[in-house]
């Protein structure tokens, strides 16, 4: 089977580039040709002022350069299947329109809530806002959700504008990937077509091995945003009096809040590393800890920690409170609540052999769940299941 990939990376690398990242090799290993396209964001910074205003006016909502260069590709590979993951913002909505226009079915993987939320996390002034589910997708404006700005508001609002007025969510998209059962329940809920639907979770291509050590330290990895639980997290730190070395690795806007941290608290700040370095950190970590504050969809970092065979301490809100079995292989918290927070920290140390028998069972799901085996069976019912339903006659073979 030929597929083709369509990515647009982020500014601030993230667990969406490491998901095509490793289905790509994943496809590949199983005897399928991958062809990506993929953008980067980063090319806004080289356009000169002419060229910037351009974008924002135009090519933003409907890049020429995307369409263009996608039904070149499929002129040319003739793929199966497009597998589209994020269009957002360079790669612009046009690369459905293409696709569609070569008639090549599409499945889209649904990493976030883009297409109900403009800024993707329900997420706004320190709380949960689903303001966009009951008044409209003008409250993204109303309330400055992206750079808090109205204008910069009001671009994100006309490209997902863009997206249903040209139907492209409707009917253009044929099946989406959605990563949880609560993803899928909002969606649902919010006008999208069960059938439609299909959860299938993240997954690593490649097993760490699991650790038997209780380690010395908790171990915090993701973006140093206001809405992946920072404050919270630093503020429980605070309280715990040095009970528990706490090792924090990633990168954000929160970076000097976190270096204020380190030299007030038992914390120690270790910035972005590689994935090689952030799997040995894990792996002899006491548990990993996600204080998000967000509609987390589902965060790579737990499937990461399950593999190790380590516990996990998680906010309860959106699916993780789904991923994470309370007590089985790990604990969750009043995400509002720093208190709550340190007192389930204050439960892991005097529990050591129960947080250890928490993380054999983390495994026992990661091997049941997560492995690459069992996530290539079920991508590939979907592009089946696609290319069937898109009224292709004969689904072509594997290889």
């Amino acid at each position: 089977m030929k597929i083709l990939l369509i990515h647009n990376l982020y500014l601030q690398p993230g667990g969406e580039d490491e998901v095509v990242k490793t289905e790509k090799k994943m496809l590949e290993q199983f005897g399928h040709k991958v062809i990506l396209y993929e953008r980067y964001n980063k090319e806004i910074e080289a356009y000169n002022v002419f060229q910037k205003i351009k974008f924002t006016l135009t090519d933003i909502y409907w890049s020429k350069v995307s369409y263009k260069a996608i039904r070149k590709i499929i002129q040319k590979e003739k793929p199966d299947i497009a597998h589209i993951h994020n269009t957002f913002s360079v790669i612009s909505p046009s690369v459905y329109q293409a696709c569609h226009d070569e008639n090549i079915p599409i499945v889209q993987t649904l990493h976030n809530y883009r297409f109900l939320c403009p800024i993707a996390i329900f997420y706004r002034s320190g709380k949960v806002c689903t303001d966009c589910l009951s008044t409209g997708r003008k409250a993204a404006v109303i309330n400055r959700c992206w750079k808090n700005s109205y204008f910069m508001s009001f671009v994100l609002k006309r490209i997902i504008d863009k997206f249903y007025a040209k139907e492209i969510v409707t009917k253009t998209i044929d099946h989406f990937i959605v990563l949880s059962e609560f993803s899928k329940k909002m969606h649902v809920q919010n006008g999208f077509a069960q059938d439609k639907l299909t959860v299938k979770p993240n997954f690593l291509d490649f097993d760490p091995g699991i650790s038997s050590v209780n380690g010395d330290y908790a171990l915090f990895v993701g973006g140093l945003q206001d809405y992946k639980g920072i404050k919270v997290l630093l503020e429980a730190w605070g309280k715990l009096k040095g009970l528990l070395k706490l090792k924090i690795i990633g990168d954000g806007p929160l970076r000097q809040d976190v270096i204020a941290a380190s030299k007030e608290t038992n914390i120690e700040f270790l910035g972005q590393r590689p994935l090689s370095e952030v799997m040995e950190h894990m792996k002899k970590s006491f548990f990993v800890v996600l204080p998000s504050q967000c509609f987390e969809n589902f965060p790579r970092v737990i499937v990461e920690a399950y593999a190790c065979g380590k516990p996990v301490v998680v906010s309860d809100i959106g699916s993780l409170g789904e991923l994470v079995q309370k007590k089985v292989t790990g604990l969750r918290f009043d995400p509002k609540s720093s208190d709550d927070l340190a007192q389930k920290v204050q439960w892991m140390i005097a529990n050591p052999s129960l947080a250890q028998e928490m993380g054999q069972n983390a495994r026992k799901v990661y091997e049941e769940k997560y492995i690459m085996q069992e996530n290539y069976s079920a991508l590939l019912k979907i592009y089946e299941k696609t290319i069937v339903s898109s009224r292709k006659v004969q689904i072509p073979s594997q290889k």
